[in-house]
Protein backbone atom coordinates (compact mmCIF):
# COMPACT_ATOMS: atom_id res chain seq x y z
CA UNK A 1 0.00 0.00 0.00
CA UNK A 2 2.97 2.37 0.53
CA UNK A 3 4.70 1.54 -2.93
CA UNK A 4 0.73 2.38 -4.56
CA UNK A 5 0.96 5.90 -2.24
CA UNK A 6 3.89 6.93 -3.36
CA UNK A 7 3.46 6.25 -6.73
CA UNK A 8 0.29 8.69 -6.66
CA UNK A 9 2.27 11.27 -4.91
CA UNK A 10 5.11 11.12 -7.76
CA UNK A 11 2.79 11.13 -10.05
CA UNK A 12 0.39 14.38 -8.61
CA UNK A 13 3.89 16.49 -8.24
CA UNK A 14 5.31 15.37 -11.51
CA UNK A 15 2.03 16.68 -13.32
CA UNK A 16 2.32 19.75 -11.22
CA UNK A 17 5.70 20.69 -12.18
CA UNK A 18 4.79 20.05 -15.54
CA UNK A 19 1.23 22.10 -15.46
CA UNK A 20 3.70 25.19 -14.01
CA UNK A 21 6.26 24.53 -16.37
CA UNK A 22 3.62 24.81 -19.58
CA UNK A 23 4.07 21.21 -20.43
CA UNK A 24 1.27 19.42 -18.61
CA UNK A 25 -2.10 18.44 -19.67
CA UNK A 26 -3.51 21.17 -17.70
CA UNK A 27 -1.35 23.91 -18.77
CA UNK A 28 -3.01 27.14 -19.82
CA UNK A 29 -2.98 28.45 -23.17
CA UNK A 30 -0.59 31.38 -21.67
CA UNK A 31 1.85 29.41 -20.18
CA UNK A 32 1.90 27.47 -23.33
CA UNK A 33 2.51 30.61 -25.15
CA UNK A 34 5.06 31.40 -23.06
CA UNK A 35 6.88 28.24 -23.34
CA UNK A 36 6.76 27.93 -27.06
CA UNK A 37 7.95 31.71 -27.34
CA UNK A 38 10.80 30.79 -25.19
CA UNK A 39 11.65 27.42 -27.01
CA UNK A 40 11.85 29.39 -30.45
CA UNK A 41 13.98 32.66 -29.36
CA UNK A 42 16.04 29.52 -27.48
CA UNK A 43 16.35 27.37 -30.37
CA UNK A 44 17.24 30.66 -32.80
CA UNK A 45 19.96 31.63 -30.27
CA UNK A 46 21.60 28.30 -29.92
CA UNK A 47 20.86 26.51 -33.38
CA UNK A 48 20.07 29.23 -36.01
CA UNK A 49 17.24 30.26 -38.05
CA UNK A 50 16.60 27.40 -40.28
CA UNK A 51 15.90 24.89 -36.69
CA UNK A 52 14.05 28.07 -35.13
CA UNK A 53 12.02 27.78 -38.81
CA UNK A 54 11.06 24.28 -38.35
CA UNK A 55 9.72 25.24 -35.24
CA UNK A 56 7.31 27.99 -36.75
CA UNK A 57 3.95 28.14 -37.67
CA UNK A 58 3.39 26.20 -41.12
CA UNK A 59 3.14 29.63 -43.27
CA UNK A 60 6.52 30.87 -42.23
CA UNK A 61 8.23 26.83 -42.74
CA UNK A 62 6.29 27.09 -46.00
CA UNK A 63 7.96 30.67 -46.90
CA UNK A 64 11.15 29.08 -45.62
CA UNK A 65 11.38 26.31 -47.77
CA UNK A 66 10.25 28.74 -50.87
CA UNK A 67 14.01 30.63 -50.25
CA UNK A 68 16.58 29.73 -52.44
CA UNK A 69 19.99 28.01 -50.58
CA UNK A 70 21.37 31.19 -51.56
CA UNK A 71 18.85 33.04 -49.27
CA UNK A 72 19.00 30.05 -46.49
CA UNK A 73 22.90 30.66 -46.14
CA UNK A 74 22.19 34.27 -45.88
CA UNK A 75 19.98 32.92 -42.59
CA UNK A 76 22.87 30.72 -41.40
CA UNK A 77 25.56 33.15 -42.06
CA UNK A 78 23.48 35.89 -40.11
CA UNK A 79 24.67 35.64 -36.26
CA UNK A 80 21.88 35.64 -33.25
CA UNK A 81 21.76 36.59 -29.77
CA UNK A 82 18.68 36.04 -27.39
CA UNK A 83 18.16 36.95 -24.27
CA UNK A 84 13.89 37.16 -22.60
CA UNK A 85 13.04 39.15 -19.41
CA UNK A 86 9.71 38.73 -19.96
CA UNK A 87 6.65 37.11 -21.44
CA UNK A 88 3.57 39.30 -20.80
CA UNK A 89 0.70 40.72 -22.24
CA UNK A 90 -0.99 37.72 -23.56
CA UNK A 91 -3.92 37.45 -25.39
CA UNK A 92 -5.49 34.78 -26.97
CA UNK A 93 -8.41 34.78 -29.33
CA UNK A 94 -9.20 31.38 -30.43
CA UNK A 95 -6.07 30.07 -32.13
CA UNK A 96 -4.63 32.67 -32.66
CA UNK A 97 -2.51 34.84 -30.23
CA UNK A 98 0.06 37.59 -29.13
CA UNK A 99 2.23 38.50 -26.44
CA UNK A 100 5.06 41.10 -25.84
CA UNK A 101 8.43 39.43 -25.28
CA UNK A 102 11.01 41.93 -23.54
CA UNK A 103 14.29 41.00 -23.69
CA UNK A 104 17.49 41.67 -26.06
CA UNK A 105 17.23 40.51 -29.34
CA UNK A 106 20.90 40.96 -31.61
CA UNK A 107 20.70 40.12 -35.40
CA UNK A 108 24.56 40.89 -36.81
CA UNK A 109 24.33 40.16 -40.43
CA UNK A 110 28.15 39.89 -41.91
CA UNK A 111 28.94 43.59 -43.27
CA UNK A 112 26.30 45.56 -41.67
CA UNK A 113 25.86 46.82 -38.11
CA UNK A 114 24.52 44.66 -35.25
CA UNK A 115 20.31 45.43 -35.18
CA UNK A 116 19.27 45.50 -31.32
CA UNK A 117 15.78 45.14 -30.45
CA UNK A 118 14.33 45.00 -26.67
CA UNK A 119 10.69 44.73 -27.44
CA UNK A 120 8.41 43.29 -29.76
CA UNK A 121 5.13 41.91 -29.91
CA UNK A 122 4.90 38.22 -31.40
CA UNK A 123 2.33 36.34 -33.33
CA UNK A 124 1.11 32.75 -32.25
CA UNK A 125 -0.96 29.78 -34.06
CA UNK A 126 -2.35 27.25 -32.60
CA UNK A 127 -1.34 24.15 -34.94
CA UNK A 128 -2.53 20.76 -33.99
CA UNK A 129 -2.72 21.64 -30.12
CA UNK A 130 0.47 23.25 -30.30
CA UNK A 131 1.04 26.71 -29.89
CA UNK A 132 3.71 28.08 -32.93
CA UNK A 133 5.40 31.41 -33.48
CA UNK A 134 3.86 33.00 -36.58
CA UNK A 135 4.39 36.09 -38.64
CA UNK A 136 1.14 38.47 -37.82
CA UNK A 137 0.37 37.67 -41.92
CA UNK A 138 0.62 34.06 -41.17
CA UNK A 139 -1.69 34.44 -37.89
CA UNK A 140 -5.02 35.36 -40.60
Amino acid sequence: MAIVALVIAGAVIAGVFLTSQGRGPLASDEKRIELAIRDFYETLDTRGFRAAAEQACAHERAAFEAMTESEKSEFDNTSISVTIDRIDDIVVTGDTATAKVTGKLTVAVPGQQPDTESSTTEHLTKEDGKWKVCSAEGTR
